[in-house]
């Protein structure tokens, strides 16, 4: 692997964060250590700002919209997720998908402390098990609108998700996937970037990359399939 590169900031005002409780989380925080043990595993500020925004200009307020969220961790960015579905008034709840048991109690726990446990359905176990199975019982397909896709970041489990929810998703729906940096030496597996180079021609759509977000690996991508318009 190449050395680490950090592109979450830590210098900015907190009151820019859509949640009081995760501005909380990181009140004092000047590194990524420090990060680490208060909000653990997330893609931090800028990139909460991003994804809030992202899906707070996307839901559509006549429906009733089921965000699919892997890799919760300690449920950072699942806040930051149902805090837009709140702020939006629109119906519907963040279904996320986490697979260690220490990382479930402790986004349990932060969920209630944000006032926002009521708009999340926190799925214990392996996404690329559960996921398909929570899909295929709950959802239509088409129906899903946005999804953060985060939880392993090698190529071929990136790319088994993103199989799984592809049927479900709208034509105008966004998918956000985190750590794009090229960070694998030829001879290594390449992890999030090197799905994302297989996208053209195995998904087609449209593939942006935002480079200067996140922490280590940085980057943020959104993939849609064809604008509504």
């Amino acid at each position: 692997m190449k050395p680490p590169i950090y592109r979450r900031m830590y210098g900015y005002d907190r009151h820019l964060l859509p949640n009081a409780f995760l501005a909380s989380l990181d009140n004092n925080v000047s590194n990524i250590d420090e990060a680490r043990l208060k909000s653990g595993l997330t893609i931090g500020y800028p990139g909460w700002g991003l994804i809030y925004y992202l899906l707070l200009s996307h839901l559509d307020r006549a429906r009733e919209e089921i965000i699919i969220e892997t890799g919760t961790n300690w449920g950072s960015s699942t806040i930051v997720l149902a805090q837009a579905l709140i702020d939006a008034g629109c119906a519907g709840k963040v279904v996320t998908f986490e697979l260690e048991d220490e990382n479930v109690a402790k986004a349990n726990s932060h969920f209630a402390a944000a006032g926002v446990a009521d708009r999340i359905e926190l799925i214990a176990g392996d996404s690329r098990k559960n996921m398909p199975d929570y899909l295929a019982r709950n959802c239509a397909k088409g129906s899903i609108r946005f999804a953060f896709l985060d939880a392993s970041h090698l190529e071929g489990d990136l790319l088994a998700e993103f199989d799984s929810v592809m049927p479900y998703l709208a034509d105008d729906a966004l998918v956000v996937m985190d750590n794009t940096y090229r960070i694998a030496e030829p001879h290594e597996d390449q992890r999030v970037n090197g799905a994302l180079r297989k996208f053209p021609e195995k998904y087609g759509g449209n593939l942006i990359n935002l480079e200067h977000v996140s922490w280590f690996t940085p980057g943020v991508a959104i993939w849609q399939r064809r604008p509504n318009l």
